[in-house]
């Protein structure tokens, strides 16, 4: 193999896949496929492939390009030699699962001729070329990280009602498949599906980085500690107009003392780790030293704005509204009230009957609403101020 210093090493940095013939092409606006080599200023179709065909001078596709070098033109044929390996391989491994599957059944000899008729016809459906993809949509939907998160959704509430989703949409994938489908082994969800939901998520990222690139993007610091082990985790989102995708989490239990210059090391490398050219914004709570932090690394990067966390500053409201006599008085009496209601089975279902409107909706937010005005009122002794 020739030496490869005038041959990239990894992907181009802003391109819409982490694919290293973006180095060699651009792609043409409104022309789906198309792609301009920078070498020769050919226009390919078919995508990057085709470019890479190209500038490799394979035969059969594409005509070769005539400015490359052949340091670029041989390390290029190599990249392609490489992907065809890895194919080969993936096909080999579901040519295994699918050995498997008939494998299982044949063990199962001597079933009356009711079950061996079901056998073989499960045996076809999964040999159809239509069923084998109905069969991949049901068990990546169940395999997946669509099955946790989904795109731009962060909160543990926005995630469990988007599982309530998804178990609806297996539950329908499965059913349109029919008998035959397995869920999938531990070895395909940790070798084969991650590898394509991690060359998935990484696609998504590099899309939401060139909104990072045109608009800027938030970097939010979420910090708990678990009251069982009193384990203390910082969480780090990238969010923009986009959506949030999770970047990374800290574990900083062992650190004993987590002061300004702690909060801003951290805060800084992090930035750096995502690129100083994406980040506009920091969004932290109102702890003492993360906001002395924040202040320093404006500071340093000035193009960086620190802003406090609304809900952390609402949270601090609340908790000196409820501190007040006559509203510790109130919360005192809910709690009795709501210990009550859920220690009762028959009380929660009274209270689920009564929470529901005539279409079987809830409409304890309306419960919540309608009485606002009152609840200030016994508060604070007088009506609400009106602009």
């Amino acid at each position: 193999m020739p030496p490869r210093e005038e041959f990239p090493t990894k992907g181009l940095e802003g391109a819409l896949s982490n694919d290293i013939g973006w180095h060699f092409g651009t792609l043409v606006p409104n022309a789906r496929g198309s792609i301009v080599c920078k070498l020769c200023g050919k226009v390919v179709k078919g995508g990057i492939t085709r470019l890479k065909e190209h500038i490799a001078h394979k035969t059969g596709n594409v005509a070769p390009c005539p400015n490359v070098t052949g340091v670029i033109r041989e390390s290029m044929m190599n990249v392609l030699k490489e992907s065809n390996t890895k194919k080969i391989d993936k096909k080999r491994r579901k040519d295994e699962f699918l050995s498997q599957l008939t494998e299982e059944e044949d063990e199962h000899e001597g079933f009356i001729d009711e079950v061996s008729a079901i056998r073989q016809a499960t045996r076809e459906s999964i040999q159809s070329q239509h069923e084998w993809h109905k069969r991949e949509e049901f068990r990546r939907s169940t395999g997946g990280w669509d099955n946790i998160y989904e795109e731009g959704r962060s909160s543990h509430g926005s995630a469990r009602e988007h599982n309530r989703e998804r178990t609806s949409k297996s539950i329908l994938v499965a059913t349109e498949v029919g008998q035959g489908v397995k869920l999938p082994t531990p070895y395909e969800v940790s070798d084969v599906y991650l590898e394509s939901e991690y060359q998935r998520v990484h696609d998504w990222v590099n899309v939401l980085k060139t909104h990072w690139k045109e608009l800027g993007a938030t970097l939010m610091c979420d910090g708990w500690t678990n009251n069982l082990n009193q384990m203390h985790i910082i969480n780090f989102l990238v969010y923009c107009s986009k959506g949030t995708i999770f970047w990374k989490s800290v574990d900083v239990s062992s650190v004993r003392s987590r002061d300004a210059e702690f909060y801003y090391r951290l805060l800084d490398s992090v930035v750096e780790e995502i690129g100083e050219n994406y980040i506009v914004q920091i969004v932290a709570d109102n702890e003492a030293a993360m906001k002395a932090a924040g202040k320093k690394l404006m500071l340093k990067r000035q193009h960086l704005y620190w802003t406090s966390c609304a809900a952390h500053c609402l949270d601090l409201c609340l908790e000196d509204i409820g501190k007040k006599p006559s509203v510790a008085k109130v919360l005192d009496e809910a709690k009795k009230v709501t210990c009550f209601i859920y220690n009762h089975i028959w009380t929660v279902d009274l209270m689920k009957k009564n929470l529901k409107n005539q279409n079987g909706e809830s409409k304890s937010q309306g419960l919540l609403m309608k009485p606002k005005k009152l609840f200030w009122e016994k508060i604070f002794g007088k009506k609400p101020m009106t602009s």
